[in-house]
């Protein structure tokens, strides 16, 4: 019956990994105050958009377009914040990359129901370290960010990110 039972507990973990790991790459998130919060919805217009081949997610680049103007950046400051993105950008897709890897080999291994109990701990210990090292790299992503704003720009970037507006209100988006 245990035996059972750890089975079930580990589908239900593998079950809910997709969502956590795409919301822990919600890249240009940050309420302002140093949190990581909130829906991949908030991105802005077109701005944050991927390339092609990439995630569907696109993040808020907070730092260019209307919210830029918003928070009263300058060209340097928005300069400085897409340096900090682009620099960090292929380390939180390899990130990325490997959490999904490591899903799926996971959730095959539970499919299969032949591994032994310690091979599936040990491939869950590799899959958590690796959502621990994505959310690091993010954490110190947004922090450096953070860095180069005003104590206002913060508040007003806290604002602007409890306000949250509906994608489906913003001009970029309603074509």
């Amino acid at each position: 019956m245990a035996r059972h039972l750890a089975w079930i507990l580990a589908a239900a973990l593998v079950h809910a990994i997709p969502t956590t790991a795409s919301a822990l790459c919600a890249y240009g998130e940050d309420d302002g105050q140093g949190e990581q919060r909130g829906p991949a919805s908030r991105g802005r217009g077109d701005e944050g958009r991927k390339p092609q081949g990439k995630s569907e997610h696109r993040p808020w680049k907070f730092w260019q377009g209307e919210s830029k103007t918003e928070l009263g950046l300058t060209n340097q400051q928005s300069s400085e914040i897409e340096q900090i993105f682009r620099s960090t950008l292929p380390r939180l897709e390899a990130a990325k990359d490997r959490i999904d890897k490591l899903e799926a080999t996971l959730s095959q291994t539970i499919k299969d129901n032949t591994a032994d109990l310690a091979i599936v701990a040990q491939q869950v210990d590799r899959l958590e370290a690796a959502r621990a090292d994505l959310s690091k790299t993010r954490t110190l992503m947004l922090y450096r960010m953070r860095g180069v704003l005003s104590a206002e720009q913060r508040a007003k970037l806290h604002t602007l990110w409890e306000a949250g507006r509906p994608r489906s209100q913003d001009p970029a988006v309603r074509r």
